[in-house]
């Protein structure tokens, strides 16, 4: 029997085993809750770290996988903070490209530093890179992130040198802030090779990151902005996840994406959990809702991590279940997006 950690409250899961048709598929590892930019929506002036002696092993975030393949994982994500910031980053992505079963390593970067590390995380054997940019304007770039756009640009040009494909560019729209960029995002797209989503705000640290109504921007209206200046988006696919909706846009033979987990929730069918940094498995960001995973991680045989798995399953099961009951509503969420997995 395991339990689902949920602010002060406890939920037992029940014993019994996972429906046959449900599948993890696809988990996001968080190496560090470190990070060297101060993003206001991701993390708070007054944020504190996990003391290294907390944060999970590299040997124990790959015992999680090896056991997760059995129950249908193809894809991981490395995520922080900032994982390039974690000591010996490149030999945990070739640690997990010697899991078999697994076809699909990529990792989420601010790219600050990607090109020092480009070309040993490609011959470690990282596939493709999603990389956060709100701003193209490099005033308005430091007002969000306090960093250089201009190094972030650098590590993307050196990834495409390499040949790290596809390479997708993650923007958060702000209204009131940046959400009359999205033309020059979709020009940046095209010149550079890569593909741009749009996320919509989310309410995730509440009570310590500033965020509210107001400031979500819904992507149809920056959709419709796209049709407008490029003619009509045809629906396509990528390579990765699945959270966000494809387009293509036959004029200039780019594709955009739109995650709009506010205005148009993608949650059915989800098969995706997250492994925060010191060891704690999370079914959906919208909820608090967590399963300390620490101990049988770093103690457990491979056989009890399976049972423990197992059990996992079935709480993402009743997870979806009632996300999808309460309307795909967002909770209290107060976890700050670094200490989660970006």
């Amino acid at each position: 029997m395991i339990s689902v950690i949920s602010g002060d409250k406890i939920k037992i899961i029940p014993d019994k085993a996972p429906s046959k048709e449900t599948k993890i598929t696809y988990l996001r590892i968080s190496v560090t809750d470190r990070c060297n930019l101060k993003c206001f929506y991701c993390r708070p002036e007054n944020q504190e770290f996990i003391p290294r002696q907390e944060i999970l092993d590299y040997e124990d975030m790959v015992k999680l996988v090896k056991v997760l393949t059995k129950f249908g994982l193809k894809s991981v994500r490395i995520t922080g903070g900032e994982p390039l910031l974690r000591q010996d980053i490149e030999k945990f992505v070739a640690m997990l490209n010697e899991v078999k079963g697994i076809d699909d390593i990529s990792m989420t970067t601010n790219a600050i530093t990607l090109k020092k590390h480009a070309k040993a995380l490609k011959e470690a054997g990282l596939r493709r890179l999603n990389i956060s940019i709100d701003s193209l304007k490099p005033e308005l770039f430091y007002e969000i992130t306090k960093g250089n756009l201009q190094d972030v640009i650098d590590g993307i040009v050196e990834a495409k040198k390499l040949g790290i494909e596809p390479i997708k560019i993650n923007a958060v729209v702000i209204k009131g802030l940046n959400e009359n960029e999205a033309l020059d995002f979709v020009e940046f797209g095209r010149e550079y090779g890569v593909e741009v989503r749009f996320i919509e705000m989310m309410p995730i640290g509440q009570g310590q990151i500033k965020w509210d109504e107001d400031m979500v921007q819904p992507l149809e209206k920056v959709k419709n902005l796209i049709e407008e200046k490029y003619g009509e988006l045809v629906p396509s696919s990528s390579i990765g996840s699945g959270a966000a909706r494809v387009y293509e846009i036959p004029s200039i033979n780019t594709k955009v994406g739109f995650i709009t987990p506010l205005s148009n929730p993608f949650c059915d069918g989800c098969s995706k959990l997250r492994l925060t940094v010191e060891g704690s498995i999370k079914l959906c960001l919208r909820t608090d809702d967590e399963i300390i995973a620490k101990d049988i991680l770093k103690n457990g045989t491979e056989e009890e991590i399976e049972e423990f798995v197992r059990k996992v399953v079935v709480a993402k099961e009743i997870s979806n279940q009632n996300i999808q009951f309460n309307n795909y509503a967002f909770g209290e969420c107060q976890r700050i997006m670094t200490s989660i997995g970006g």
